[in-house]
């Protein structure tokens, strides 16, 4: 002899339950012409994620075309300087496209990084030739590792934009419209 099942006393909820006239009808979808208006609501979001993802690509474009060319942009690529924007371009990526939150910390962080060296480096370099990449006197030198890592006066100017635009992007507010999802 079989046990008996258990039967859920819970209707079944892919069953098709057809109102009758006094109950009321079901809410409208989003793509109906019925839709309320109240429906639409605007969520505030900041750029952190485009901006993350787009500078991230643009980084690891960087580290990568710096190891064939060490003077890309005049800036001084080394490869200690190409792996440092290969890293931070995959992390920028990688928050970009995780949540909005974790993007905006990234553009917080990394904003404040890479602002804090460009301003460093107007305030420690000094006049020097630089070793690698063009080798023309520079004025604001700054040798963190000389040989391997060295950063000049174009340097500090690009890092100040990064730093710049990373924390603009997380600063920046803008209006969304969001739609309730039709499955919730």
């Amino acid at each position: 002899m079989e046990p008996e099942l258990e039967r859920s006393k819970e209707p079944n909820p892919r069953r098709i339950v057809i109102p009758s006239p006094n109950e009321p009808a079901p809410p409208a979808s989003r793509y109906s012409p019925e839709a309320a208006p109240e429906t639409i609501t605007f969520e505030r979001r900041t750029y952190a994620r485009e901006t993350c993802v787009i500078l991230g690509v643009l980084l690891m474009t960087v580290g990568l075309v710096g190891f064939v060319m060490d003077n890309f942009l005049d800036a001084h690529l080394s490869y200690a300087h190409n792996v440092v924007h290969l890293l931070s371009g995959a992390l920028a990526v990688w928050f970009g496209t995780k949540s909005e939150i974790a993007a905006k910390r990234y553009a917080y962080i990394f904003g404040s990084i890479y602002g804090l060296l460009g301003v460093l480096g107007f305030v420690v370099g000094v006049p020097g030739r630089p070793s690698m990449g063009a080798l023309a006197e520079d004025r604001f030198l700054w040798r963190i590792v000389p040989e391997k890592l060295e950063f000049a006066s174009r340097d500090h100017i690009i890092h100040l934009i990064l730093g710049a635009v990373f924390l603009l992007s997380g600063l920046i507010l803008f209006r969304r419209k969001k739609y309730p999802s039709i499955y919730s």
